[in-house]
């Protein structure tokens, strides 16, 4: 029997661009991730719930609005698709059955994502990566460009066009549920209260709290926006796979242009929708359905920029060190994802250093930056001896009903 059937990806067979930009994403993820864990969730759309509109934490938020809320999710969406086309497209090399593995993949990932999301944070994105890592796995032979306009008319039109719709409803909606939105403005609001009560508490009060927040997420919110956005950005992300965008192989001058106009389109578009917001006072109900879309779309356009600039600094070999690390970090990215959650509800939450509602915007960044430094130095030392991270071997194993091997024969 031909063992390598159920062997995973080796060293040599990575693109080692792409592991340095899923290093990239999943360290900025936790740039936004922290202000969910570490205050209540409307301060994450609104400045003003903490702090004034003039301080350090007013600059602070909005720098993050610019260039990081939605970005990096966003590559690692795109990420997430090219992955699916690298996991089947060997899987078919090697003779295997791509679709029964990329099903029993995206099963365990399911699973993951299910404890994840219950049990320690109920912001999660493994769970609609998992739905639509099976949908998206359909149509991946397309042509790149029917993927990529595909995936726009998903990730933007009907992302869009599904809160449009759902915004011109609300003035049907009982009108306790729009005052109870509005009210979050304020920290003192019965809803704030509540959430600050349940994650300074036990974790049996968080659980209460949680369950439902993430009911509301996989049951509201995924099929009306999570999920046509995540699975938009999946079908973008195979498209610049097969166009050979994110192994660095297009030219400096493609990349420097990706930054520039990625810079000069969705800056502008994002400082619209700030304004938007102040004008409405930074209004919850309008930044669901209506003001928070022009970040959705700048967003688009700041990640291929970030893309643009990791893939120039991959193409010229520049930083040699910084691209060891970040690429350490992309190949335990589940690791490193859950391991954010674990480090941060500890810091954050009643059952730990209970930090939640404490620690200022300003103050936050240098849990953020601690965070990443913790591991940068735990994903290198981990790979010197070490094939994968924790949670990739056990999620690799699950994968193929096989333990893969774990080990290195040296360390590297």
């Amino acid at each position: 029997m031909d063992t390598t059937l159920n062997a995973p990806v080796s060293l040599k067979e990575r693109i080692g661009s792409l592991d340095v930009l899923r290093g990239v994403a999943v360290l900025g993820i936790l740039l936004m991730n922290s202000v969910c864990f570490s205050m209540v969730f409307a301060a994450y759309e609104n400045p003003s719930v903490y702090d004034d509109l003039t301080g350090g934490g007013w600059w602070t938020w909005l720098t993050l609005h610019l260039f990081a809320d939605q970005k990096f999710m966003t590559i690692f969406s795109v990420l997430f698709g090219a992955g699916v086309c690298i996991f089947m497209e060997r899987a078919e090399a090697k003779a295997h059955d791509a679709w029964q593995l990329q099903l029993s993949r995206m099963g365990w990932l399911l699973f993951i994502g299910l404890v994840h999301a219950y049990f320690i944070w109920y912001g999660d994105i493994l769970v609609s990566y998992a739905v639509a890592g099976v949908v998206i796995a359909l149509v991946r032979k397309w042509k790149p460009m029917t993927l990529f306009l595909l995936g726009l008319g998903s990730a933007l039109g009907i992302t869009l066009g599904t809160l449009f719709l759902f915004g011109l409803t609300v003035s049907y909606w009982p009108p306790e549920v729009i005052e109870g939105m509005r009210s979050t403005r304020d920290l003192a609001s019965d809803g704030n209260i509540v959430e600050t009560a349940a994650y300074t508490g036990s974790w049996g009060g968080q659980l209460m709290h949680r369950i439902p927040t993430s009911l509301g997420m996989h049951l509201f919110m995924m099929p009306i926006f999570i999920f046509w956005r995540a699975a938009g950005l999946m079908l973008i992300g195979m498209a610049l796979y097969r166009w050979g965008i994110l192994s660095a192989k297009r030219s400096t001058k493609f990349y420097t242009t990706m930054v520039f106009v990625g810079l000069l389109v969705g800056l502008p578009l994002i400082g619209v929708g700030v304004w938007q917001k102040s004008i409405n006072g930074w209004d919850p109900v309008g930044h669901l359905f209506f003001d928070g879309n022009w970040n959705i779309v700048g967003a688009l356009f700041v990640a291929c920029a970030w893309i643009g600039l990791v893939m120039l600094v991959c193409k010229n070999q520049w930083f040699p060190f910084a691209r060891k690390a970040l690429a350490a970090v992309g190949r335990m990215a589940l690791t490193n994802y859950i391991g954010q959650s674990l480090i941060c509800t500890f810091l954050f939450y009643g059952h730990g250093l209970g930090w939640f509602g404490q620690v200022g915007r300003v103050e936050l960044l240098g849990v953020v930056v601690s965070i990443w430094i913790f591991q940068i130095i735990f994903s290198l030392v981990w790979l010197r001896f070490f094939r994968f991270g924790p949670l990739e071997w056990a999620w690799r194993s699950a994968t193929y009903m096989k333990l893969q091997p774990l080990l290195v024969s040296s360390p590297s």
